[in-house]
């Protein structure tokens, strides 16, 4: 039986290190009770601003987690503590990481250690998490500098100056437009972070390529696993999947995962914006989710989930990936949200007036233009104006 405080507990205010030094969570991951599951169903519909917090614990558990009521042993404890301990000294000798070990409660069934949320966070293979638990305790701002980074290593990140890079991974190497870089350089998992205003194409060893578009974090196993293939996103992709029936392909984001054997699609998954999207090229996928636990895509069909709607259209594929081309189509977009791309498209700093959502309007924008030509053209067919704060490197849009 749960106790009131456990019930009047505002767990929405718990950071990922609090779930884990919680005994009643702990508890209720690891032994749940009919009473525990509904009320953590009920905490993650109600869908609490630190989810993400919860969800990295819940996985945490998950990953690190024993069989059932088998419990570490003394040895095994500080045998595992004695590898990590190695392992960060070896990594990095200049900086001290101070741990502390969470020890359960007797209804807990495994003892873990976490590292003052630096566990997660470090590139260390001796425990790797999951790709989604991973990406959201590494979870960053995107760069301010405006070359792309591709982190390969905590003490190893390449920086592009290129506007539009390329990188190839094939079985011993990593290439990028300036150089070579051997795969034993790199960590389990790299990131590829794109600023504003730039684009990157990347190639896996599988032969899979991606395109990939401006203000987005792509995080993926520097090799792929023998039995499936994932990569999570935070931004916008096209991606051509080689086909391999022993290995199907995962996408991952905050709010949904699509699987596939072999396909071509556009996945649109920005965690500052409100819309996700996966739009069908070639193929066949399945988009999971909390809401669909299964939507299978037809070619020109398109999932979107908005305002908490979730449904599937047909589209003009042509029109959804002309971004890869270099153009920026829309049909009945919301001005407030063509305005917010474009930032991200030019790498521009724009402020405009909310009631511009509400506007509607259709178009195709070369993004070789530049932005003023752009924006000019946007006054002649929107009733809009700006101007330029010098100041603060802004752009001002206000309905006419």
């Amino acid at each position: 039986m749960m106790n009131s405080e456990q019930k009047h507990t505002d767990f929405s205010l718990y950071t990922f290190e609090e779930f884990l030094q919680n005994d009643f969570f702990i508890s209720s991951m690891n032994h749940p009770t009919e009473e525990t599951q509904k009320f953590w169903d009920e905490f993650e519909q109600m869908n609490p601003s630190n989810i993400d917090e919860y969800i990295a614990a819940k996985r945490y558990l998950e990953v690190f987690s024993k069989e059932k009521e088998e419990v570490l042993s003394n040895e095994e404890t500080d045998d595992l503590w004695t590898r990590i301990q190695a392992t960060n000294i070896n990594k990095e000798k200049a900086k001290r990481k101070n741990y502390f070990l969470i020890g359960l409660s007797s209804a807990a069934s495994v003892a873990i250690l976490v590292g003052c949320f630096f566990l997660l966070k470090s590139y260390s293979s001796v425990l790797d998490p999951d790709i989604a638990t991973f990406a959201v305790n590494t979870k960053a701002d995107l760069p301010l500098t405006e070359e792309t980074l591709l982190i390969l290593a905590e003490d190893n990140v390449v920086s592009l100056k290129e506007k539009e890079t390329e990188i190839t991974y094939d079985s011993v190497e990593i290439k990028t437009n300036q150089e070579s870089i051997q795969k034993e350089k790199s960590a389990a998992y790299n990131q590829l972070v794109i600023p504003r205003g730039k684009r990157s194409v990347l190639t896996f060893a599988d032969g899979s390529k991606v395109w990939v578009n401006a203000g987005t974090r792509v995080i993926y196993p520097v090799e792929f696993e023998k039995d499936k293939r994932e990569i999570y996103v935070d931004g916008e992709i096209y991606i051509e999947v080689t086909r391999d029936e022993n290995r199907p392909f995962y996408v991952r984001t905050k709010d949904m995962n699509v699987r596939v054997l072999g396909t071509k699609f556009n996945v649109t998954a920005y965690e500052s914006e409100a819309i996700r999207s996966v739009v069908l090229a070639q193929g066949c996928v399945q988009v999971e989710t909390a809401r669909t636990p299964k939507a299978i895509l037809a070619p020109n069909q398109m999932f979107s989930s908005a305002d908490g709607k979730e449904n599937i259209s047909q589209v003009d594929v042509e029109q959804a990936i002309s971004w890869i081309n270099g153009l920026y189509c829309f049909q009945s977009a919301d001005l407030g949200i063509v305005l917010q791309r474009l930032s991200t498209y030019y790498g521009v700093n724009v402020e405009f007036d909310p009631a511009l959502s509400k506007i509607k309007c259709s178009g195709k924008i070369d993004l070789k233009d530049s932005f003023e030509t752009v924006i000019n053209g946007l006054t002649f067919v929107a009733p809009i104006s700006y101007a330029y704060d010098e100041q603060y490197k802004t752009y001002r849009v206000v309905k006419k």
